[in-house]
């Protein structure tokens, strides 16, 4: 007894009936003539998933050559700002010891003054100079 086979249901059967078939693409010509060429449906499913491959690796280089000029941009920014902030660091530095110069000469000039006077060092630091940073008044002691 011959068996008869049932044709395959669900998606693989529809898929395979897709890629079994033909296409047949007629063309008219200006002069009249009739131009018939026959596509295979799996050389065509072949060429839209590649097609679409394409378009996808296209799609990615151009949003990642975008996001490389971006990022080029912002780093030429960044690079300019930060030779801005050197040179106004350096400006800072060169007026810190200019600052510093000159507190030496006012310490030395009071000095002077001191010994001109005829007065000695100062027993109490003068409130407000910076004196005392880091000295700790004495504590009374407990009978």
């Amino acid at each position: 007894m011959a068996r008869v086979s049932r044709p395959p249901r669900g998606v693989p059967a529809r898929l395979s009936r897709l890629l079994s078939g033909v296409l047949t693409v007629v063309a008219f010509t200006e002069s009249g003539r009739m131009r018939r060429v026959r596509l295979s449906n799996r050389l065509l499913v072949i060429s839209l998933l590649l097609l679409l491959m394409l378009l996808v690796g296209a799609t990615a280089s151009v949003l990642q050559l975008y996001r490389g000029q971006v990022d080029l941009a912002r780093m030429t920014y960044l690079e300019g700002e930060n030779r801005s902030l050197t040179s106004l660091l350096e400006g800072q530095a060169e007026q810190l010891s200019r600052l510093k110069l000159e507190v030496g000469r006012l310490k030395e000039f009071e000095q002077n003054l001191r010994v001109v006077s005829g007065m000695g060092a100062p027993a109490d630091p003068v409130v407000g100079t910076g004196q005392t940073r880091g000295a700790r008044p004495a504590l009374p002691k407990r009978p």
